[in-house]
């Protein structure tokens, strides 16, 4: 084995010779970029395969190089890509293999081939992202700026997908809210509700995951102004999710974000939206509050059988403070009007305001005349009791057991 190693570092050396002539100049004779180009590579792939990687790095840049004086742009961003490839699987070397990686975009993005520009970065991005997230952010996000200049943002799904993640796992979420209204944006354009619908969702989970309800509540009333929006499953689930929040209620919240429609999102996002807690740090002051509760500390109460966010009984009927007296309100400064006279006979209520009202006279009997004893068919014989059977007489008809005979 070693032998063998040892064979293909001197073809590779024999390579980079060929290859040096080919770029000297002389009175006779120019460069040929060209041919340097190829001996330079198959020295790469040779330094390579013999382990000596970073010999094979250095071949890779030189020709690229040698590909780029002999204006084959395309080649040369191939070259830097493959020598980035050693450096971060071989050299285990990140930030210089990312910083390859971009210069490869560059030269894609000089030969007009963006979408190999846009993947040079998101290589960029996955090298970073172990030793500095917000150099993959800027990886990340300057990829999806190579598509949307190029307006080939519909090939870009993907790449801003994996930005947002990258975003939420991290917990960036004003910056991924910003890259999820750009997809939004997307969608919209391409005419794919469902997926807009399934970003919109996104976004108010992400709001409520920033402590903003506020702020999720605004753009889920501008979302409804969305044709179709409110009639989806989407626009239940966060409007569930905004109701539990303006309660209290995490149980119900947890019901929301169980739902089928939240595990259809990105991986992050549904697993973001289930471990939400609503603490009172992120409740507004717009909640129904029970002031009454255990301790007096204002706990949430359960929505109402009416339906979420609908109070109707229980807890919800009436939060009124009141006094030992009655159900007067307590400081509330409200005094009762004085009453006005109108003409003609006082209602009923009024006759007697002022004095008090007639007593009934007992000991004062009132013979009322009975109504007459129907006749004709409506007639019905009147029941007597020497006529009623006795319980041993219905015994024998029926032929029912006699029962026990009681004890003298």
């Amino acid at each position: 084995m070693a032998a063998l190693d040892e064979a293909r570092l001197k073809d590779a050396i024999k390579f980079m010779h060929e290859a040096d002539k080919n770029t000297e100049k002389s009175w006779f004779k120019k460069p040929d970029w060209d041919i340097a180009a190829q001996y330079y590579e198959k020295a790469a792939q040779s330094f390579k395969a013999g382990k000596s990687y970073e010999q094979s790095v250095q071949a890779f840049i030189k020709a690229s190089d040698a590909m780029i004086n002999a204006h084959s742009l395309f080649m040369a961003g191939r070259a830097l890509e493959n020598g980035a490839n050693v450096c971060l699987q071989n050299l285990g070397q990140p930030e210089r293999a990312a910083d390859m990686y971009k210069r490869a975009s560059e030269l894609f993005i000089q030969n007009m081939t963006p979408d190999r520009a846009a993947e040079m970065l998101e290589k960029g991005a996955k090298a970073m992202e172990p030793i500095s997230v917000d150099s993959a952010i800027d990886f990340y996000v300057n990829a999806c700026n190579i598509y949307e200049n190029e307006e080939r943002a519909k090939y870009a799904t993907d790449t801003y997908k994996r930005t947002i993640n990258l975003l939420v796992r991290n917990r960036r979420f004003e910056k991924a809210t910003e890259i999820l209204l750009r997809l939004g944006n997307v969608q919209s354009e391409a005419a794919n509700k469902s997926a807009y619908f399934k970003t919109l969702l996104s976004i108010v989970i992400i709001q409520l995951a920033a402590g903003d309800e506020v702020e999720a509540g605004k753009k889920f009333q501008e979302f409804c102004g969305i044709d179709g929006f409110v009639r989806s499953e989407e626009s239940a689930v966060a409007h569930a999710m905004l109701d539990a929040f303006e309660h209290g209620d995490q149980n119900y919240y947890n019901q929301a974000a169980a739902r089928q429609h939240v595990g259809f999102l990105d991986n992050e996002i549904a697993r973001l939206a289930r471990n939400i807690v609503i603490s009172n740090d992120l409740i507004s002051e717009g909640g129904y509050v029970n002031p009454s509760g255990p301790g007096g500390n204002g706990q949430f109460s359960q929505p109402g059988p009416g339906g979420p966010g609908r109070p109707s009984g229980g807890p919800y009927a009436d939060n009124r403070n009141k006094n030992n007296n009655g159900g007067n309100f307590n400081n509330s400064g409200y005094q009762q009007p004085p009453s006005q006279q109108y003409p003609g006979p006082a209602p009923p209520y009024q006759q007697y305001q002022g004095q008090a009202p007639p007593q009934p006279q007992f000991g004062q009997y009132q013979e009322k005349p009975m109504p007459p004893e129907p006749k004709g068919h409506n007639a019905a014989p009147r029941a007597h009791l020497q006529d009623e059977r006795s319980e041993s007489d219905w015994r024998a008809l029926t032929g029912a057991p006699a029962g026990p005979t009681p004890a003298p």
